[in-house]
């Protein structure tokens, strides 16, 4: 899809994202409006409305880019972007390098990035993830390859690249402390029983997954993929020389098989299992299921 098409589905979503506010042209050029008062004005060659809570928009400005082809010149179409709130100021935040940057690259995914979150926001600058707060305040100072909010609204997941770029998955905190270390493919947080796991697939040789509490304390390792975990219950999925899972219960050591195409966390004990085609309230403890109504 060309970036130009992009653009315009964007401008019509985020058109619906405000009642108060609306994108207007005006001399070919495009402004924000909020109750027909005029409060960006119209100089941008694009731009997308507040977020749902009113407080951020983006607006660009297009030019036309060499490509990095040597062998054949061909331009291609970028866009330079402000992130701006309702009095006009501009996002700047202060990079890794100790630089300031105040003009961002549009991408498919910077109208989700600040439309997705109530109070924060992913930004890119050289190619590094920033977290800054719709209040234009910045958040993160490090540079990032990915970041994340959690579903926990407290940490933030985050990776980074080694010199052979292999990708690390971490976790950190609002003050930008390292609760899980960059050791994991992936990161998984079960909300209802406080607990995250590390999953070391694909990030190196014999690597355990392990589970930690919100602390950062390592509860436990195991040799075996860690699907989930609950405070009683571990669920690992096995991938060959089929797919299946196993349920663990740690203390008595009490392994169960089971067959699903899908397990989704539920409540507490209690996970969604989804196999041939229908979905079931599955009881990790009294092994029952009954019919679930996705």
């Amino acid at each position: 899809m060309s970036i130009n098409i992009v653009v315009f589905l964007l401008l019509v979503f985020s058109q619906k994202l405000s009642s108060q506010t609306m994108p207007f042209k005006e001399n070919a050029k495009w402004g924000i409006k909020e109750n027909e008062k005029v409060i960006i004005k119209p100089v941008y060659d694009t731009i997308f409305n507040f977020d749902n809570s009113g407080k951020i928009c983006l607006a660009c400005f297009k030019a036309k880019a060499l490509s990095p082809n040597r062998f054949i010149k061909t331009y291609t179409t970028v866009y330079s972007c402000n992130y701006l709130n309702k009095q006009g100021q501009r996002l700047k935040i202060k990079t890794e390098e100790a630089d300031t940057c105040s003009v961002f690259s549009l991408s498919k995914t910077s109208v989700k990035q600040f439309t997705d979150n109530a109070s924060y926001f992913v930004v890119t600058s050289k190619s590094k993830k920033y977290l800054v707060g719709k209040d234009l305040n910045q958040t993160t100072f490090k540079g990032y390859s990915e970041m994340y909010i959690s579903p926990e609204p407290k940490f933030i997941v985050t990776e980074i690249k080694n010199e052979a770029n292999i990708i690390y998955t971490g976790l950190i905190n609002f003050k930008e402390e390292l609760v899980i270390p960059y050791l994991y493919s992936g990161i998984k947080i079960n909300p209802k029983d406080s607990l995250i796991v590390g999953c070391s697939a694909g990030v190196g040789n014999n690597g355990d997954d392990d589970i930690y509490d919100y602390s950062g304390t390592k509860l436990a390792s195991y040799k075996r993929h860690i699907d989930m975990a609950t405070k009683n219950f571990v669920i690992h999925k096995i991938f060959e020389p089929k797919e299946y899972y196993i349920l663990l219960n740690p203390k008595t050591k009490e392994e169960t098989t089971l067959t699903a195409d899908e397990i989704a966390p539920f409540e507490k004990d209690e996970v969604i299992l989804y196999t041939k085609n229908e979905w079931f309230i599955f009881n990790l403890t009294s092994k029952q299921k009954k019919p679930y109504k996705k």
